[in-house]
């Protein structure tokens, strides 16, 4: 199985987003060298614990400072974004990078009311949002230097022209975005760090298969899952390390995106049986655990669902277990 990441360049309790960026590098270059199939970053605005609000700034970046790994987006947030000049900025990505570069989009805000103002030149979000099917169905033009039939821009050209343009992907957390996937002929990818209701993630990518439409592109359906994992060298040292993200995860649920804190400060404030029942809930949406344990976990799901690739988040304070997380986890999908 292939294994892929999405960086949401989280930040740490104390430490400088000059500092984590820095650490992204790093993680690229690593993760070029142990045989990773893609690096995507993620764009997210108007907060202080996420610092990828210019996914395709550091996607060019990494892609320059890297040798194989595919390097993206997870995603381009596309309805703030003119279609046109997203496909302009990776076509640029793509001379730059031969058939290295993804574009991962998605119709979420990456952010909060102000900030979609703010993206959208003062224009009320929602306004735009019904686009995102006509503006993917754009992109997908652009990308072979067409134009939609019936366009106001007929005649257009997308310069500059590239040999291999980015492989354009579909992010979703619904039927919704299954659908369309499947209408427009897109590799799906299903956000179930996301959205993680029970059953959703199967449906979605059942009802994505069944209905897909192959496309100039893509002749049958291809889907990755996205999901958080922590893995260490024992079942106990994962779940440690894993109190930073599920404090988080923790917090975010009452409307506060917040920094990781250090493992053995993290939930010291969880206190009743309620809230600890929660903790065990937001446990069940990771793959937390040894290589072992991860690995039975993920063999269940390649099973129910006939995934083709597996997408990590690894929110982990220490930079070092992150990398050990990372590592473990290639050695297990190598098995699959």
């Amino acid at each position: 199985m292939d294994v892929s990441i999405l960086d949401q360049t989280q930040l740490i309790e104390g430490e400088s987003s000059e500092s984590e960026f820095n650490k992204t590098v790093a993680l690229a270059q690593y993760l070029d060298e142990l045989g990773y199939t893609r690096y995507w970053l993620s764009e997210h605005h108007s907060t202080d614990a996420l610092a990828g609000s210019a996914p395709e700034v550091l996607a060019s970046y990494l892609l320059a400072k890297t040798t194989n790994i595919r390097v993206g987006t997870g995603g381009v947030m596309l309805p703030h974004y003119s279609a046109y000049k997203v496909a302009e900025m990776f076509n640029v990505m793509s001379a730059l990078a031969p058939g290295r570069v993804d574009l991962g989009v998605g119709r979420a805000p990456g952010g909060y009311h102000l900030s979609n103002i703010a993206l959208q030149s003062g224009v009320i979000a929602k306004r735009n949002v019904d686009q995102f099917p006509q503006k993917l169905n754009e992109i997908a033009h652009y990308f072979k230097n067409l134009v939609p039939e019936g366009s106001v821009v007929k005649g257009l050209q997308t310069t500059p022209k590239v040999s291999q343009p980015a492989v354009l992907w579909l992010l979703g957390s619904s039927i919704d975005s299954a659908k369309l996937a499947a209408e427009q002929g897109l590799p799906y990818v299903f956000a179930h760090f996301i959205n993680y209701e029970p059953g959703a993630m199967a449906e979605a990518i059942e009802l994505y298969r069944r209905h897909f439409k192959p496309s100039a592109t893509l002749s049958n359906p291809k889907v990755i899952i996205a999901i958080k994992t922590i893995l260490a060298d024992t079942d106990e040292q994962a779940q440690m390390i894993a109190k930073s993200a599920l404090h988080a995860n923790f917090y975010l649920h009452r409307g506060v995106l917040s920094r990781l804190v250090a493992p053995n400060k993290a939930l010291s404030e969880i206190q009743t049986d309620k809230e600890w029942a929660e903790i065990e809930a937001i446990k069940e949406t990771y793959l937390i655990g040894s290589k072992l344990t991860v690995a039975q976990q993920l063999k269940a799901l390649q099973s129910e669902l006939a995934i083709d690739e597996v997408m990590t988040l690894s929110p982990i304070y220490d930079f070092e277990a992150r990398k050990n997380s990372l590592k473990l986890l290639k050695a297990v999908t190598d098995t699959l």
